[in-house]
């Protein structure tokens, strides 16, 4: 399957209201045809002073259409994005990117939900041959 924004807008808004409580505000959307990631949230940080606090803005949700992919997998890559969401927005602090807080709410989602959520993941024989194709071997 390869995702549209529509589709990924229609998870988005399916599983915030599942398993944040509708708690996350919209964020835009947008196709990737990158080689190096299923998904991703991209953030500007922003701090008023030099000491002050730093605040997170302009948000993006972006996921890779750049090759076909189970169903199961763009929407557990939708899902791992809207926990790094859920963090930023809140302004939650973590030990890391995948961190304590973020294991902790994939474990949650994983188990209520009775999905796949990983910290990474690793692409097939056949869908590195779908994004190299320079490099394929005959």
């Amino acid at each position: 399957m390869q995702p549209t924004v529509s589709y990924i807008q229609s998870r988005f808004d399916e599983f915030n209201a599942r398993f944040f409580s509708g708690a996350l505000p919209p964020v835009p959307i947008k196709l990737s045809h990158a080689r190096t990631f299923l998904g991703k949230l991209t953030f500007t940080k922003h701090r008023s002073w030099l000491f002050g606090p730093t605040r997170y803005e302009n948000f993006v949700l972006r996921i890779n259409a750049r090759i076909d992919l189970p169903e199961s997998l763009i929407e557990d890559t939708i899902l791992h994005e809207m926990i790094h969401y859920y963090i930023a927005v809140n302004q939650l602090r973590d030990t890391s990117a995948h961190g304590r807080l973020f294991r902790l709410e994939m474990k949650r989602i994983n188990t209520e939900g009775n999905r796949h959520i990983t910290i990474s993941y690793r692409f097939t024989p056949e869908q590195l041959a779908a994004l190299y194709p320079e490099k394929a071997l005959f």
